[in-house]
């Protein structure tokens, strides 16, 4: 089943690249959380994938430099969040969907910001 999404989303995105927003309407190449936001409010299955496939890319990038300066096997200094194991796709997407709603000045920020916040908001490290 890994595989299957892995081959779909790697497939999707030439194509979510081309349906994406021009230059233009992301302020001049920024990426922001609002037009991340709009993405994932899309119902059709490419930009559900891409907009999937962003989320868990921040957020691999995001723990990955966590673990390069200081580990992610739990709450650290600079911990941003603790993802259950086995979390559904889903769940990501509405962590941040839900974090740029509720914060509005958020809609400025730039995407992999907002997607390290919201789910920072939803899945807190536990813990000393």
């Amino acid at each position: 089943m890994l595989r299957a999404l892995i081959c779909v989303g790697t497939l999707a995105l030439p194509l979510a690249a081309m349906a994406a927003p021009t230059t233009a309407t992301l302020g001049g190449g920024k990426f922001t959380a609002g037009d991340l936001h709009k993405l994932c409010s899309q119902t059709d299955a490419i930009s559900r994938a891409a907009c999937v496939s962003y989320i868990r890319g921040a957020a691999d990038g995001v723990f990955n430099t966590i673990d390069a300066i200081g580990g992610t096997t739990g709450p650290r200094v600079g911990q941003y969040f603790c993802l259950p194991d086995r979390i559904e796709p889903q769940r990501l997407v509405d962590a941040v969907r839900r974090y740029v709603a509720d914060n509005p000045d958020a809609a400025g920020y730039n995407a992999s910001t907002a997607v390290s916040l919201g789910l920072e908001k939803s899945f807190p490290c536990k813990g000393d």
